[in-house]
């Protein structure tokens, strides 16, 4: 797809940031995120009538989201935010004659790429921390993709930011009404990295492409009457089902292999820290959950898989519901987080990692033309298999991005079980 793009430009906060808020510190979690970025595209069947609103929101919001609008200082362990501003990319899609719906229907993973800005930035300074290309179609509509630093912010905060951009777009004569707090580096203070890893032993995956697969209501449904619920009585989330599906079809290409699994999934901590957080802190407050390890034939039945998943989840959920804590260290805590780290990284295991973006709101984003019709996304690179879980439009089903070595991917893609699910 040929996309051009025309400008670009920094935006700066409306009002400087105050001097007392210029030095933002970083957390410990903020710190294990390194140099990484990650993004997200909203595809919009319409457009704003005033084409400089985008910008003026923008300029708004970055008033409260000021780290947003300053530059990593790494030696320092900061962010100086000095107001350098946002990057701000306009392009255009001339060539494209579909609708967007049209065009996103079938549209190849890969493609997200053209709706990022040029360069991805890594967050060492002077580069910036987040960086927006909006790209308009001939049909009229257009797509919002936004990059941001892992150093400074998480799915989550992500969420945040794009509520508190759409509402000030669509009601800009009024207050602001999604203030967000960068409490996390006092609560969880970033003071060494000395936790004894080495990761430069770490094998990184090559050879890794993407797929986006669609588990609808029906399928999902399908797949639910056959579990039984959680420990609570619950039925088992639209996400577990669909890791444990993934999962098991993966375990297919391993019994060969004779090696064992470990399964990763990211949670989010907010609401489940013993300690009290303001609703819409921002950072990175996400944390890992490991399982044991696992041999290939050991878990061939649906309801093994989720179990596990669900077992290690809310043991690791009571495990780091202290990190928060004055009492406690968060390096110990993270330092047990980093170990299991290291097994599910070591050569002998089959690794999948899990991200669930599921409730971070990116299809309720109405910048005052309309919700998305479809939200893509582009995580950090991953270094091994891994999916990144969302919401589809209706919010009754899962689209799964999944990462995979390109000839396991061409396998997986043949599980019998697999192509009954998936819908196009």
């Amino acid at each position: 797809m040929k996309v051009e793009r025309i400008s670009r430009k920094f935006i700066k906060p409306y009002t400087p940031t105050p001097q007392n808020l210029k030095k933002y510190k970083l957390s410990l979690l903020d710190k294990c995120m390194g140099h990484m970025d990650f993004a997200v595209v909203l595809f919009y069947e319409s457009k704003p009538r005033n084409k400089n609103e985008l910008e003026e929101s923008l300029e708004k919001v970055l008033v409260d989201f000021y780290p947003l609008a300053g530059r990593y200082t790494m030696n320092d362990h900061i962010v100086d935010c000095s107001d350098e501003g946002a990057v701000f990319v306009e392009a255009e899609a001339p060539n494209v004659e579909l609708t967007v719906d049209q065009l996103v229907k079938n549209m190849e993973a890969q493609t997200i790429h053209d709706f990022l800005p040029d360069q991805y930035f890594p967050a060492d300074a002077p580069n910036p921390l987040l960086s927006i290309q909006v790209t308009h179609f001939p049909c009229g509509g257009l797509a919002i993709g936004i990059v941001v630093s892992h150093a400074v912010f998480d799915g989550f905060s992500l969420g945040v930011f794009l509520a508190a951009w759409s509402k000030a777009t669509m009601n800009p004569e009024r207050k602001i009404e999604i203030t967000p707090s960068f409490d996390l580096p006092s609560l969880l203070p970033y003071k060494d990295e000395s936790f004894g890893l080495n990761f430069s032993e770490i094998v990184k995956a090559e050879n890794i492409v993407v797929k986006r697969l669609n588990f609808g209501k029906e399928a999902i449904t399908r797949l639910r009457s056959k579990l039984s619920p959680n420990q609570n009585g619950k039925t088992i989330s639209r996400v577990r089902v669909v890791c444990a599906v993934i999962v098991k079809a993966l375990m297919g290409l391993e019994r060969a292999k004779t090696r064992d699994f470990m399964i990763c999934q990211g949670i989010n901590m907010r609401e489940r820290t013993k300690a009290p957080l303001q609703k819409h802190a921002c950072g990175n407050l996400a944390v890992s959950s490991y399982t044991r390890r696992v041999a290939a034939a050991e878990a061939e039945e649906l309801q093994s898989l989720v179990n596990l998943i669900g077992d290690s989840i809310e043991k690791s959920i009571a495990d780091y519901a202290d990190i928060l804590s004055s009492d406690q260290d968060g390096r110990h805590i993270i330092s047990t987080m980093m170990k299991s780290f290291m097994q599910f990284a070591a050569p002998d295991i089959k690794a999948i990692s899990f991200t669930d973006w599921s409730k971070f709101g990116f299809y309720q984003v109405d910048f005052g033309f309309g919700k998305p019709v479809w939200t893509g996304v582009r995580p950090e690179r991953p270094i091994f298999s891994a999916a990144i879980l969302m919401s589809n439009r209706e919010g009754d089903g899962i689209e799964a991005w999944l990462h995979l070595d390109k000839n396991d991917m061409l396998i997986f893609e043949q599980d019998e079980e697999i192509k009954l699910l998936i819908t196009t």
